[in-house]
């Protein structure tokens, strides 16, 4: 069960961060997560993380089309599902698995966002850098984010 939370509890943080670009594939799938906000607070010229998931059992985009009368297509390969940068809204556990709820901007897409399904063995957390990173210590580089945010 620790994977599943960790997985729902990174992507969680990173609200307001984007899945911009994907390389691997199930064995190995690696995210860029741009979210500059937490990225500069390590380093200044930083602008994003990278997640490694392990062994993926699911991941999978149910799309929220643009027309509301159009049918839905659930893609279920990585380059489909990452073709767009998706906006990370929340995360939270179904079934477990993680369902990121994210939203999309590209018109030249049908669709606005939608809910992506991660299963996956293990994550990793590295910084811009590639140095790794705990949930815990993203955590905390939220946590000082916002309390400053709140004090300007």
């Amino acid at each position: 069960m620790t994977a599943v939370n960790d997985i729902r509890d990174i992507f969680s943080i990173f609200h307001d961060g984007t899945i911009t670009t994907w390389t691997g594939d199930k064995d190995l799938l690696t995210l860029t997560i741009s979210c500059k906000y937490l990225a500069e607070r390590i380093d200044k010229s930083f602008d994003e993380f990278y997640i490694k998931l392990e062994n993926v059992s699911t991941v999978e985009l149910d799309p929220w089309p643009f027309e509301k009368d159009m049918p839905t297509v659930v893609k279920t390969e990585i380059a489909d599902i990452f073709r767009a940068e998706l906006e990370i809204i929340s995360a939270d556990i179904q079934e477990n698995k993680v369902v990121v709820t994210c939203s999309q901007h590209d018109n030249n897409f049908d669709y606005c966002g939608g809910n992506l399904t991660i299963s996956a063995r293990a994550i990793k957390l590295l910084d811009q850098s590639e140095h790794p990173l705990t949930v815990d210590e993203l955590w905390e580089i939220c946590k000082a984010y916002w309390a400053e945010f709140r004090n300007k």
